[in-house]
């Protein structure tokens, strides 16, 4: 599979071919049928890579702008919410990059602050505290560990969108999946 091919996809279903076509045809009602259809995976796309839900509704809001100027151009070569995350995932990559050089910046004017580190998390957790320690954990990992590991585990997406949501082969795939998730076993195994 070539990087930039998109995966085997039987086509669009019935239903998502309708409502593109409405929306390609400018129909604002069918574009917001559109946007309530996908916007609570999106924003849960664009949470669990930023951890900021403000910056999460404007990369959510950010993603139908950009999907709705772009409508024209989508060939229904794979599902409508694989070609949403392929945006999502992105554009939150982008911002994310642009918090490491801001943070950067900010270190190099102030090295005080690289003294500064937070609290170690209490040990003696409970059931509940669980979802936390994965949540927080999984921001512990490399970018690109956590984008594959969120679109996988928790979006269900398969192997073959994964690689055309992120442009890379699936074998990549494979492999990064792998070590994202050995890697927040690892980092969970010491709190439990």
């Amino acid at each position: 599979m070539k990087r930039t091919d998109p995966p085997v996809a039987e086509g669009l279903l019935e239903e998502e071919a309708k409502l593109l076509e409405a929306c390609r045809r400018g129909d604002q009602e069918a574009f917001k049928g559109f946007v309530l259809k996908y916007q609570h995976q999106i924003f849960s796309v664009a949470f669990r890579m930023l951890r900021d839900q403000a910056e999460a509704e404007d990369v959510a809001q950010e993603v139908f702008l950009k999907a709705f100027s772009a409508l024209g151009g989508f060939r229904g070569e794979s599902k409508l919410s694989t070609w949403l995350y392929r945006i999502t995932s992105r554009l939150c990559l982008n911002r994310l990059k642009a918090r490491k050089k801001d943070a950067a910046r900010l270190l190099q004017d102030d090295p005080v602050l690289m003294e500064n580190s937070p609290t170690p998390p209490d040990r003696a957790l409970e059931e509940r505290e669980l979802r936390a320690l994965l949540e927080r954990e999984l921001q512990g990992l490399s970018e690109e560990q956590r984008i594959v590991l969120v679109l996988r585990d928790i979006q269900g997406l398969s192997y073959e969108e994964i690689a055309f949501v992120l442009g890379i082969e699936l074998g990549t795939v494979r492999s990064r999946l792998h070590r994202a998730r050995m890697a927040l076993k690892e980092r969970v195994e010491k709190f439990l």
